[in-house]
């Protein structure tokens, strides 16, 4: 008697069709992790952009609240350069005078340079440094808010971030609301 032999194996039909569906779990694979990949390039690049930000912004406060006067801006104002006059000088630096400004993506303090990946100026009124003096209960004139715009210089389609605070001088001399030391304030750094 003879007996048939049952083939065991798959089919064309299944073997393609695992084929297939295991090309569309890869390629959903592969796109999860170049999402993640860039997603994690740009995490890093926003974050150096963000310390190098507030780098700047506290050496800013912390030169400014030394400030006995402050000429640019004017009075109620906003310029994209800063100018003051500081109390005390350091063992680094002696001049009193203090100058920040902004050349294209760079802020320049008493011409060195002191940081970069700010926003470049255009004509409809964007700025990536910009200073304003603003009035303090309604009548003293001498406080500043300090803006930063930061962009990220390799990819244009990120929209830039701000950095804002508002500083008072602790130099000014005579009665600030409070707040003036006289000229007697000097924060120590040790």
């Amino acid at each position: 008697m003879r007996t048939l032999k049952k083939n065991k194996g798959f089919t064309l039909i299944e073997l393609v069709t695992v084929i297939v569906v295991l090309a569309i779990i890869g390629g959903f694979t592969f796109s999860f992790i170049d999402s993640a990949i860039r997603t994690y390039v740009l995490a890093r690049e926003q974050s150096v952009i963000y310390y190098e930000g507030a780098y700047i912004m506290e050496r800013i406060v912390r030169e400014l609240s030394d400030a006995t006067t402050v000429t640019e801006p004017a009075s109620e104002s906003s310029s994209s350069t800063l100018r003051f006059t500081k109390r005390h000088p350091t063992d680094i630096d002696t001049n009193l005078e203090v100058t920040f400004e902004q050349s294209e993506s760079k802020l320049w303090r008493n011409g060195i340079l002191i940081g970069n990946n700010l926003k470049e100026p255009v004509d409809t009124g964007e700025y990536g440094f910009r200073v304003t003096r603003i009035k303090a209960n309604g009548t003293v004139n001498d406080t500043l808010m300090v803006e930063l715009q930061l962009a990220n210089p390799r990819d244009a389609s990120i929209p830039p971030f701000k950095l804002r605070t508002k500083i008072t001088p602790n130099n000014y001399t005579g009665d600030y609301t409070g707040r003036s030391f006289n000229g007697d304030y000097y924060e120590a750094i040790q």
